[in-house]
């Protein structure tokens, strides 16, 4: 992309400017130092010029000034981008409606996330605030959760993959107080021993494996926590 930006020139680079896109709309094989002692300046001044007027190098400016076509180098995507597309384009809705599903048999809420997914959660409660009647607790202390907990609440744990820490103890306590479990993960680990009452996998496109658990993002679990709000405001206005 190239966005030519004019308006944060200086007096003189505005000058050289006025004279470089001239002389290289009628000599498209100005070379830059050629260029530079027409204008009576150095070559790193030009070269400074051509950046902040939005373009790579002089050989771009030369290219545009001359209304040749300009072959734009496409930038690699990073890893994360490409996983987050892949997500997207295959992104199930049924993992909302199911989740709204259970969501609303529930007076009382609880988030649960450590790290980075605790702000996650905490970003949650925010959104919910204004779609939900529900009373939503967030938090990261499994003893507060723990004096939460009843036979009316939803323990909601959030967490990339589930093995940053162990949340069985926590369930385990949930179901001692007659609450009902939720274990939502970003990506898919074997939950097979887990005793979470609902497990959410959101999605089947894994982080890479060397990031550490705090260290992978957590934008899935912003796109489908838009999703679920943008669901329960839907049914709230239907009301």
């Amino acid at each position: 992309m190239i966005k030519l930006v004019t308006d944060q020139l200086t007096a003189l680079e505005q000058e050289v400017h006025g004279k470089l896109s001239k002389a290289v709309s009628s000599n498209e094989t100005l070379k830059i130092i050629d260029a530079a002692e027409m204008c009576g300046v150095s070559t790193s001044k030009v070269s400074k010029l051509v950046r902040k007027l939005g373009f790579t190098n002089f050989k771009q400016y030369k290219l545009y000034f001359s209304g040749q076509q300009i072959n734009l180098e496409k930038q690699k995507k990073s890893n994360e981008i490409e996983r987050l597309a892949h997500y997207l384009e295959n992104f199930d809705p049924q993992i909302v409606d199911d989740f709204v599903s259970i969501f609303q048999q529930y007076d009382k809420i609880i988030l649960f996330g450590l790290g980075p997914s605790f702000i996650s959660a905490e970003y949650f409660a925010y959104k919910l605030a204004a779609v939900s009647d529900q009373k939503v607790t967030v938090t990261q202390s499994e003893d507060f959760a723990e004096r939460l907990m009843d036979e009316h609440t939803l323990l909601i744990v959030f967490s990339v993959t589930g093995k940053f820490s162990s949340f069985e103890s926590l369930f385990k306590k949930a179901k001692e107080n007659g609450s009902t479990n939720m274990l939502v993960l970003e990506e898919y680990v074997n939950t097979l021993d887990s005793a979470a009452d609902y497990i959410f996998h959101l999605s089947k496109f894994n982080q890479h494996a060397e990031l550490l658990p705090f260290e992978k993002t957590r934008t899935v679990f912003f796109i489908v926590i838009e999703e679920i709000i943008a669901k329960l405001s839907g049914l709230k206005g239907s009301e």
